[in-house]
């Protein structure tokens, strides 16, 4: 009861400053919806599902000798998962990821595995996650000169602080996140056209994918 009481209360506490950062956007209006919106409870319904899952995945490991790592490391990835909330409703409204959020995910994110690593001699895995981020962002950035209208700048910098995360856990999750994020991004597309709801031609908001994608290999991936 204690736990599901943690999680909820820090959903609680992170719905409006949540709510605050879609608002924000809404000053930068995209081409496709002038005004995105995140309605009050949607917030932490959805936080307090994210956390959840993650402390249901990583709880075994707080009561081990390596629980101030494991602590870090839960820290790193809810922190993540509160700032995932804003990131997706934004890009699913507008497609666009504020460069405010894509730099709080990645320094939260990093932050707190910094101190997993110092607290549990873990410097291989700081490292590899550092060259994950890197190695994702790269890859977008790719992607983006290589064709602008398939993937943004967002998507580049949103990909620091996911590659960064998946890096932490391994190469495997590393690769496995980034499928999993076109997977869902097709399957999606794919119900669109079957719906007659979007054409070949038509874009869709890819961060809520790399989020979804990246999550779900954290929760299940984790050692």
């Amino acid at each position: 009861m204690v736990t599901v009481a943690l999680v909820v209360g820090a959903a609680v506490a992170a719905g409006p400053w949540q709510r605050a950062q879609v608002a924000a956007a809404a000053a930068y209006p995209g081409p496709y919806a002038p005004h995105p919106r995140l309605p009050v409870g949607a917030a932490e319904t959805a936080t307090a599902v994210l956390l959840g899952c993650l402390v249901l995945s990583g709880a075994h490991r707080l009561t081990g000798p390596q629980w101030a790592a494991a602590a870090a490391e839960l820290a790193a990835f809810a922190w993540l998962g509160v700032v995932a909330v804003p990131l997706a409703a934004v890009d699913a409204a507008v497609f666009r990821l504020p460069d405010r959020l894509t730099a709080l995910a990645y320094a939260g994110t990093l932050a707190p595995l910094t101190l997993a690593a110092l607290a549990a001699q873990r410097h291989d895995d700081l490292l590899r996650a550092v060259l994950g981020g890197l190695a994702m962002s790269a890859f977008y950035l790719l992607l983006f000169l290589i064709n602008p209208e398939g993937t943004g700048l967002g998507d580049v910098k949103l990909g620091a602080a996911l590659g960064t995360a998946l890096g932490w856990l391994g190469w495997i999750p590393l690769v496995a996140g980034a499928f999993l994020a076109y997977l869902g991004a097709a399957l999606y597309g794919l119900a669109l056209m079957a719906a007659r709801r979007a054409r070949r031609t038509s874009e869709i908001p890819f961060g809520p994918f790399m989020l979804l994608g990246a999550f779900a290999v954290i929760m299940t991936g984790a050692p």
